[in-house]
């Protein structure tokens, strides 16, 4: 299996860890009633609530751009040092990336926000050769 493939599959671990930290602040806001109906009625989000929503969200839209590009670039044979390099890029970025934004560091979320669009861009790049020919 292609190294890329094992950073997408890690991302999605990540992503599942993101699912769980908004579940575990949501459960330390509202209460067990509130939770189990249907919520149309929750008050706002907490502080809490609204930074883990918001990295789950941001990790999705990453992830919505990473996946293809890592498929891509494995299946048409343009997996390269760089495609790997970038991957992992974008995988220790958003290791990162979710806990400096769930305890509101915002410097280091930034920077690390980044890190993944770069290692995004990279792998991109490795593609778009591929693109230009078909």
């Amino acid at each position: 299996m292609a190294l890329e493939y094992s950073y997408l599959v890690a991302c999605v671990i990540l992503f599942s860890v993101h699912i769980g930290a908004e579940a575990i602040a949501g459960n330390l806001q509202y209460s067990a009633k509130d939770l189990v109906g249907p919520r149309d009625t929750l008050p706002p989000p907490n502080a809490a609530v609204g930074r883990c929503k918001r990295a789950t969200q941001n990790m999705l839209e990453s992830m919505a751009m990473f996946a293809p590009l890592v498929i891509v670039a494995v299946e048409t044979d343009r997996s390269n040092a760089t495609t790997e390099f970038a991957a992992g890029l974008f995988f220790f970025a958003r290791v990162l990336y979710a806990p400096s934004y769930w305890f509101g560091i915002p410097w280091l979320r930034s920077l690390v926000w980044f890190a993944g669009i770069v290692g995004i861009a990279m792998v991109l790049l490795q593609v778009l050769p591929f693109v230009e020919a078909v």
